[in-house]
This record gives structure tokens, C-alpha cells and sequence, in this order.
């Protein structure tokens, strides 16, 4: 079993540095709770181009990026229980580096390490189950049939559908990966959800 396990918004909470360095670049108050939608950041002013490098910029500070969880280095091990466990980010070479440090710093283990260079680029990879907070990678990767696990985040509380399996913590995702049929079936219904979206990680 091969596992594609991402990072920003599934391991690490890169969102609470952007939105310090927002909020204390233009005197704003915006927090974690405002940020329900995927592209929460059009009304921002932000076009995608900004807004991700912004975030990427935000990862020179990985020392202040927080795990999603506190255990986090004891959740991805018992995932490695189920499978071979792949870091699959959608990654500029510049925080590359800075994320490395991170999962380092932080006892993440993994067999490999792999950046594309964006999200739906994902999908075309070679693994069993995808893990992934990103509404519009979910999709598309469901859509293609695999196995496709939702990290619980405000910014993809749209997703509802028979391809998708919402995890509300990363343990979750080992019994989920330990009983496949049961919790997907064979129905992968897929929303019209990417007509007219752009994908981004």
C-alpha cells in the first residue's frame, strides 16, 4: 500500500504564519475561521500568484510553523503501519528546503520525498491512497478513482461526496486504510466542483 501524505494543511499549519504575517503587515484581526473557503484569499485583494508566494515566503519562518496535531510524529508512524508513507507536496524549490527542516525537526519519518509542482499533478502519481486538505486536489484524485482521504479543514467544508473519506485527525486515516471497501464502496460520484476552479496545493 503506497500513501501520498501532504503537508501544508495535513501535517503542518503553515496557514497560522501566513495569517500572522497578514495581519501584521495590514493591521487586520483575520483568523483561521475566516478562511472557509479554498480561494478565501480573492477577497483579500490577492490574486494566486501572491497568495502562494506569500505562503512560501511564510516557510523561511518554519521554526514558528505549528504541527496540526501534537502528536503528529506518533500519528504518521502508525500510518507507516498500513503502508509505505511518500511526503507528495505540491513544493517551489525555494521552501523545499525549509520544509525538510521542519519534518526533521519535528520526527516526521518517511520513505520518500516528492514535490510536483501543482496540485491536481497529483492525481497522475502511482499511489494507493492520497492524503490531502486541499478541496480541489480531493476531487480530482477521487475522480480518477483512487483513494482519496480529506484532512478536515475549514476551507473544504464543501466536499461531500461518495469518493471522498473526511478525516478529522491523521490516526483516523489508519483505520480507514486497514478497511478500504468498507469505508469507500465502489462509488466515486464526484460533484461538479473543479468546473470553472483552478487548481493550487
Amino acid at each position: 500500500m503506497k500513501i501520498a501524505l501532504d503537508v501544508d494543511g495535513v501535517l503542518a499549519d503553515i496557514i497560522f504564519v501566513w495569517l500572522d504575517h497578514y495581519n501584521k503587515t495590514n493591521n487586520k484581526s483575520l483568523s483561521k475561521k475566516d478562511t472557509i473557503q479554498w480561494d478565501f484569499w480573492k477577497n483579500l485583494g490577492y490574486d494566486k500568484y501572491r497568495f502562494y508566494e506569500d505562503l512560501s515566503n511564510c516557510w523561511s519562518r518554519w521554526m514558528d510553523v505549528p504541527p496540526m496535531e501534537q502528536d503528529i510524529a506518533i500519528a504518521t508512524e502508525k500510518l507507516q503501519s498500513v503502508g509505505i508513507v511518500d511526503i507528495v507536496t505540491a513544493r517551489d524549490a525555494a521552501s523545499t528546503k525549509y520544509v525538510k527542516e521542519w519534518l526533521k525537526h519535528n520526527e516526521i519519518k518517511y520513505n520518500d520525498y516528492v514535490a510536483v509542482m501543482r496540485g491536481r499533478d497529483k492525481a497522475a502519481l502511482d499511489y494507493d491512497v492520497f492524503i490531502d486538505d486541499s478541496p480541489l486536489n480531493i476531487v480530482g484524485i477521487a475522480s480518477q478513482g483512487k483513494h482519496a482521504l480529506l484532512y478536515d479543514q475549514p476551507w473544504n467544508q464543501s466536499i461531500n461526496n461518495s469518493g471522498v473519506v473526511r478525516i478529522k485527525k491523521l490516526e483516523e486515516a489508519v483505520d480507514v486504510i486497514s478497511d478500504l471497501p468498507k469505508k469507500f464502496g465502489n462509488q466515486f460520484k464526484i460533484q461538479s466542483f473543479l468546473d470553472g476552479k483552478q487548481e493550487e496545493d
